[in-house]
């Protein structure tokens, strides 16, 4: 683990914790690199995240989990984006097999100062500052587990392997979900720990889940269309599109 610090005796003790998750591989995108290292513009997926957390108007720590022969390009960008009077410190480790592996390996680099964790997928590179700012506010009033959700707004249908429709499935109660997703440190890192013990044959999709097969409980806040997840060479335009209508720019908002 490799740690970018400015003075801390220039700030208070930091108590909120981000871990920007950039390790997979991306094998549906097909691209050359990893999905995080993707370009828009000219600039990586991770550094737009890397921008907008230590934007945020805080003493914090971000942990970057990445692949481990980008090690030397994200503390480069790092050293780039991070300004010499930041409130933010920054540590880059490496990612693990899974997803949920290389949560449980950010988690363990946060400082033990942090009491609320922020885990945002590096693929969602124009979450805005107030979608990370409404997340953790909601964790810090109830306690609980907090994150974005949209409605689904297309019908849908339950087929079955070979294409053909079974039913129309009830939409009302269903949402689409988003990162950043925000937890007490303690409630995540002994879901995460209880994870690996557990022995389930399927993987979880998010830490919401994780969270939710230890017992946690966890509530939404609304999301936003601009936080969409770079997935597929589909999703390119849709991420284009947003900077070429100047809804982000190529300078995220502070």
């Amino acid at each position: 683990m490799t740690v970018i610090q400015n003075d801390p005796a220039a700030h208070s003790i930091a108590t909120l914790g981000v871990v920007l998750v950039g390790a997979g591989s991306g094998q549906r995108l097909g691209a050359a690199v990893p999905k995080a290292f993707v370009e828009l513009h000219g600039r990586t997926l991770i550094e737009f995240g890397i921008s907008v957390v230590t934007s945020l108007p805080h003493t914090g720590h971000l942990t970057i989990v990445i692949p481990e022969a980008h090690a030397a390009q994200t503390l480069t960008m790092v050293d780039a984006i991070l300004p010499r009077d930041s409130s933010w410190t920054v540590s880059v480790v490496n990612g693990g097999r899974e997803r949920h592996e290389s949560v449980r390996f950010g988690l363990a680099a946060l400082p033990e100062s942090i009491d609320t964790v922020l885990v945002h997928d590096a693929a969602r590179p124009f979450a805005s500052a107030d979608l990370f700012e409404r997340v953790a506010a909601e964790v810090r009033r109830t306690g609980d587990a907090v994150i974005p959700a949209l409605p689904v707004s297309d019908t849908l249908k339950r087929v079955d392997a070979e294409g053909i429709v079974h039913e129309t499935v009830d939409r009302a109660p269903l949402v689409a979900v988003q990162t950043p997703q925000g937890f007490p440190r303690e409630l995540l890192a002994s879901a995460h720990s209880a994870r690996s013990e557990d022995g389930a044959p399927s993987l979880p999709t998010d830490d919401a889940e994780v969270v939710q097969r230890a017992g946690g409980r966890v509530r939404t806040v609304p999301g936003e269309l601009r936080a969409h997840k770079l997935t597929t060479q589909e999703d390119l335009p849709i991420l284009e599109h947003f900077l070429n209508a100047n809804a982000i720019g190529l300078e995220v908002e502070a």
